[in-house]
């Protein structure tokens, strides 16, 4: 690593410090972006923060070249039982250094990255002011609402933001945590909720009504059994799977009553070539099936729609879902992304994500390409005690630095000698 590097590490230290203590859940994530919205300001960028409450940075080249997008949530979720994080002598939302790792809640999933990008962004930025000339657009974007899996935060900034402002991205980056690989890609993920109907009934009586939960029995057999079928498998993303999340039944216990609804709720994860159709294909056929045998059933399936309200006030309504995407492997840029980092001796590795990240937007719904790159460790995500090796995200804002100068035009190795 390049010396220069490490001088950066106490002010990535105290910026990621004051984003954990701003306590950053879903649809509360104003404090980090003010933190950001600051932070382009004292560096003289380009920036807005749209309608949705993302944060945006924008370096304009003076040359012809790509536009290239980084891309971080800055949404983290709660820090679940305090207990847990007691016995470790940490608290999610107070964030201390020990050995090496900054703790707390969102240093691996993903402030981290977020602020590694920015980090990058800025020394961009600071070659430009001195001179530097730069081919095509750099975008910084941190957005909202990611964790519920339903990437409000996303879909608004290309649906809205990005073509409101002229902007075209021609690579992404995510810095969703891979160990320091290359993620290119990622398993698909819907939420469906199945409805089954009966008829309601004193529960002295059971006889008179129709119980929507015996009626829901063999959807649930089915659904636990993979709809009676062998997975589908894909040799980079895996396997399909299905399972029950929830079950909800009304009028419920506080009723004697026959319940006339059950709903179940399912979380079903498919690869390519699947798409979120043929997921709920499926199950309607079996429903279909169901009541083509028996008069009495009577059921619906569709997907999980939430309405979400962003700190800045806007509503909107989401799926839950994060589609299945590849990027091409064989992309100019995603080739050149490899080259650089090994050329700074990081020895990335092509990766695939289980779960799922706004890739899913940028790659899944728009075909751009998108990678993930980044330090943050996957199995501490979500976690009590999470953490993230500090020296390991300082390379990671080499690596993005050294990323960006090469595909912008930029002397990585001149600047830093």
């Amino acid at each position: 690593m390049k010396k220069y590097f490490e001088t950066l590490e106490g002010s990535w230290v105290d910026m990621m410090k004051k984003a954990i203590e701003s306590k950053p859940l879903s649809e509360e994530e104003k404090g980090v972006a003010d933190l950001l919205m600051n932070a382009l300001e004292e560096i003289g960028a380009e920036h807005y923060r749209d309608e949705a409450g993302n944060v945006i940075g924008i370096i304009r080249g003076t040359e012809p070249g790509p536009t290239i997008m980084t891309n971080g949530h800055i949404d983290v979720v709660p820090g679940g039982n305090q207990d847990a994080w007691d016995a470790l002598g940490f608290s999610p939302f107070v964030p201390v250094v020990k050995d090496g790792k900054l703790y707390g809640r969102g240093t691996s999933d993903m402030l981290s990255g977020t602020m590694s990008q920015f980090f990058a962004f800025k020394e961009v930025k600071k070659a430009v002011d001195n001179g530097a000339k730069l081919s095509g657009t750099l975008v910084f974007t941190a957005v909202v609402n990611e964790e519920p899996a339903e990437s409000m935060g996303a879909i608004y900034l290309c649906e809205n933001t990005l073509p409101a402002h002229d902007i075209k991205p021609d690579y992404v980056m995510l810095a969703e945590p891979t160990f320091g690989d290359v993620y290119v890609g990622q398993r698909g993920k819907v939420e469906l909720v199945v409805d089954v109907y009966g008829k309601v009934a004193h529960s002295s009586a059971p006889w008179q009504g129709i119980s929507a939960v015996e009626k829901a029995r063999p959807v649930m057999d089915a659904i636990i059994n993979n709809m009676y079928k062998k997975g589908v498998t894909h040799d980079k993303l895996g396997f399909s799977a299905m399972t029950i999340t929830d079950v909800e039944v009304s009028p419920g216990r506080m009723y004697s009553c026959v319940p006339d609804h059950c709903s179940i709720t399912v979380d079903r994860r498919y690869v390519l070539p699947t798409t979120i159709q043929d997921t709920i294909d499926e199950i309607q056929d079996f429903l279909d099936f169901l009541a083509s045998n028996d008069p009495d059933f009577k059921a619906e399936v569709h997907q999980r729609m939430n309405v979400r309200t962003g700190y800045t006030g806007l509503a909107m309504e989401v799926a839950k879902q994060h589609p299945a995407w590849i990027s091409p492997i064989d992309s100019p840029f995603i080739q050149k992304t490899f080259e650089s980092l090994r050329a700074i001796g990081q020895e990335p590795k092509e990766g695939y994500f289980v779960g799922g990240t706004d890739g899913s937007i940028t790659m899944g719904v728009y075909n751009i390409p998108t990678i993930s790159y980044s330090f943050q460790l996957p199995p501490m995500c979500h976690q009590p005690g999470e953490y993230c090796i500090i020296a390991d995200e300082i390379k990671e804002i080499e690596g993005y630095t050294k990323i960006i100068f090469d595909q912008m035009g930029l002397d990585f190795d001149g600047t830093y000698e």
